[in-house]
C-alpha cells in the first residue's frame, strides 16, 4: 500500500553564534527632530499618552559603559552600528564611541539626519577610517522634506553631506550614503533623488515605510501581502542585537518601538552581551522561529519584516549597482564609486550581505 505524500512544511532553521554578528548601540535615546513618520518621536508620539515612559526621561551611555560593550563583543568582529531610535551624533559620547569602534579593529556604520555634521565631524570619522554614514533625507525638495522630516532646509542636508565629502576627498572612507524612506507622499521624488545623489555620494538607501505597531508591506508601493514569499525565521532575532541607551536588550529594530514592554535583559546588570544574547528569554524567540511557530509571539506573528531574511538580488542599472534583499531595502550603490565597498564586511547600512547557517 502506498504512503500518502506527508503534506508538512519543512522550517528551514537558523543558527546563531557565540555573539551577535551586528551590534545596534542606542548612545542616546533622544533626537532633535521630531519627524512626521517618525515611529518613536514624532509630533503624535510624543504626546504624554503615546509616548512611553523611557523616552520621557532623557538616557545616554556613559564612556565606561560603551567601553564594556566594545571590549566584550571586539573579539569576534562584529559589526557596530551606532544608532537605533535616535540621533547619535547628539549623544555626549558620539565621538568617542566613533574611537573606539575603530581601535578595537571593527566595522562601524550609523544613520543620521545630517543636521549636525560639520568640520569637525567630517574630520572625525574620515580621519578614523570609519567604515559608513548613511543620511535620512526622504525629499527631493523642500516641501516634501516637510512632509518627511518637518524642515524645510533641503540645502542645509546638502551642504552638511557636501562637507563630509569634500573634507573625505580622495580618500576612501567614510562610505557616504543617503537614505530614501518611501511614501505615498514622495515615491513620485525617488528618480530626481537618486539622479542627484549619484552626482555627489557613494549609495542611496531605499527603504519601505514601516507602519506603526508593526512592518506591513502593503504601505510598499507595488507590493501587497499575497505576494509575500513562504515565510520562514526571521534572522534578525539570530544576528542582531539591540541595546537602549539604558541597557535594555529588545528583540529587534522593530521591537524597538516599545521598550517600555519588550525586554529580554540588560547587557549592564546581567552578566553583559553574551549573557543576555544566549540567555533563556532570546533563545525562546528563536526556538519558535526555528519551529515555524512566530504567531505565538505578539509582536512577530503580525510583522512582515522577516523578508529581510532572505538573499540579495542584483542588477546593474543607471550607473547603479542595485542590491534589493527584500522589498523593505534596496541599495542603489554608484558604480564609478565602489572602491570603498566591501561585501565580506557587514555594513549592513550598505548593501553588503551577512552570511547565515541555515
Amino acid at each position: 500500500m502506498k504512503t500518502a505524500p506527508s503534506t508538512e512544511k519543512t522550517i528551514p532553521t537558523l543558527k546563531h553564534k557565540k555573539m551577535p554578528e551586528i551590534v545596534r548601540l542606542e548612545l542616546t535615546n533622544t533626537c532633535n527632530l521630531q519627524c512626521p513618520h517618525c515611529r518613536h518621536h514624532s509630533p503624535e508620539k510624543k504626546q504624554p499618552e503615546n509616548y512611553p515612559e523611557y523616552y520621557k526621561n532623557p538616557t545616554s551611555m556613559t564612556e565606561a559603559q560603551v567601553d564594556a560593550i566594545i571590549d566584550e563583543v571586539a573579539p569576534h568582529k562584529p559589526s557596530i552600528t551606532l544608532n537605533v531610535a535616535n540621533e547619535p551624533m547628539i549623544a555626549p559620547t558620539f565621538r568617542y564611541a566613533v574611537k573606539k569602534v575603530k581601535d578595537a579593529g571593527l566595522s562601524g556604520t550609523f544613520n543620521t539626519n545630517g543636521l549636525s555634521i560639520n568640520e569637525a565631524i567630517a574630520h572625525l570619522l574620515v580621519d578614523t577610517k570609519y567604515d559608513s554614514i548613511n543620511v535620512s533625507v526622504d525629499a527631493a525638495t523642500p516641501e516634501t522634506l516637510k512632509l518627511a522630516r518637518g524642515i524645510t532646509a533641503l540645502d542645509v542636508l546638502v551642504r552638511n553631506v557636501e562637507t563630509l565629502v569634500r573634507v573625505r576627498g580622495d580618500k576612501q572612507f567614510p562610505r557616504i550614503g543617503t537614505t530614501f524612506v518611501i511614501t505615498d507622499y514622495n515615491h513620485h521624488e525617488l528618480p530626481a533623488f537618486l539622479e542627484f545623489w549619484k552626482k555627489r555620494i557613494d549609495v542611496v538607501r531605499v527603504t519601505g515605510y514601516i507602519k506603526d505597531g508593526r512592518p506591513d508591506v502593503s504601505y510598499i508601493p507595488g507590493w501587497t501581502r499575497e505576494m509575500l514569499p513562504e515565510r520562514v525565521p526571521c534572522k534578525q532575532i539570530f544576528r542582531d542585537i539591540v541595546i537602549r541607551a539604558n541597557g535594555e536588550v529588545t528583540p529587534c529594530v522593530i521591537t524597538a518601538e516599545n521598550p517600555d514592554n519588550i525586554v529580554l535583559g540588560n547587557v549592564f546588570t546581567d552578566g553583559g552581551v553574551g549573557a543576555v544574547w544566549n540567555a533563556a528569554p532570546m533563545q525562546r524567540l528563536r526556538d519558535l522561529h526555528n519551529t515555524g511557530k512566530w504567531d505565538e509571539i505578539s509582536f512577530c506573528g503580525p510583522c512582515d519584516y522577516w523578508v529581510e531574511t532572505f538573499n540579495f538580488k542584483e542588477e546593474v542599472k543607471d550607473g547603479f549597482l542595485v542590491r534589493t534583499p527584500s522589498p523593505y531595502t534596496t541599495f542603489y550603490n554608484v558604480i564609478e564609486k565602489m572602491e570603498n565597498w566591501d561585501k565580506k564586511k557587514l555594513h549592513d547600512r550598505q548593501g553588503t550581505e551577512v552570511e547565515m547557517d541555515a
